[in-house]
């Protein structure tokens, strides 16, 4: 299943982020994402997520490492409509044995413009799904694999289509996706794997799979082909939204500090 693939391949390349408690204990904050680009390791994920920093001390993790490492490096930020901060973490890349990796800018889309009707994935953490435990003293997290699509009123059935109603939500830096949890078939078989609120996906990274191209193309897919293609910021789960700042935004912000 593509799901379960892109999952496999992509899951290395993100984290959950935590805040510490003044009690010890620690919150779930946000997701971000591991990139390369023009050769420097950066976490990436929402300016909103980045402003917790002036509430918690941040952590992140590299994939299959237990272990939470304190960010240290400031973030630089663009706030809304982009919404976008990165902190730099070569100096602590290898604090902790692990196998995540950075997604190379060479697989960046120049701009969001997939396919009609094409599969977009994204993983990310949310705080249904994350528990702090007592006994281990350790915040649990698990990610939330989603394949779904863009909305396009012209493919919606005249019963389901509707307005995009946020008031964050510029077209010009912004792209929609379907949000139907109740309706999503759960990779592992157990709906209950599948959290109904996305808080806590923020700064999710957000790829265009290019089933459907190379589909259309009658060549062989496979997940390595996926690009990179938004970060999430924001859902309307009453309008079963989720909201991503398009990649020629995130580009354009990084390129700033990394000509």
């Amino acid at each position: 299943m593509a799901s379960n693939l892109l999952s496999v391949q992509l899951q290395p390349f993100v984290t959950p982020i935590s805040g510490a408690l003044v009690d010890g204990t620690a919150i779930h904050v946000g997701t971000g994402g591991y990139v390369e680009w023009r050769r420097n390791r950066l976490l990436l994920t929402n300016e909103h997520v980045a402003r917790e920093v002036k509430k918690h001390s941040l952590a992140r993790k590299c994939f299959d490492s237990s272990d939470y490492l304190h960010i240290n490096n400031p973030y630089q930020v663009v706030a809304a409509p982009e919404d976008l901060a990165f902190s730099p973490v070569d100096d602590r890349w290898n604090a902790v044995r692990h196998s995540a990796m950075a997604f190379p800018d060479y697989r960046f889309e120049e701009r969001h413009a997939p396919l009609q009707a094409e599969y977009l994935f994204v993983m990310g953490f949310t705080g249904e799904k994350a528990h702090y435990s007592p006994a281990f003293e350790m915040l649990f997290t698990t990610g939330t694999p989603y394949l779904t699509q863009e909305y396009d009123g012209a493919l919606e059935p005249e019963e389901t289509r509707r307005s995009i109603k946020h008031p964050d939500f510029d077209p010009v830096c912004h792209f929609a996706m379907h949000w139907h949890p109740d309706a999503t078939t759960p990779t592992g078989g157990k709906t209950s794997s599948i959290p109904l609120d996305p808080h806590g996906m923020s700064g999710s990274l957000v790829w265009n799979t290019r089933i459907v191209e190379f589909a259309e193309r009658g060549e062989t897919w496979t997940p390595g082909v996926a690009r990179l293609t938004g970060v999430l910021w924001g859902w309307d789960t009453s309008d079963r939204f989720l909201f991503a700042t398009r990649i020629e935004h995130v580009a354009a912000f990084l390129a700033r500090f990394y000509p």
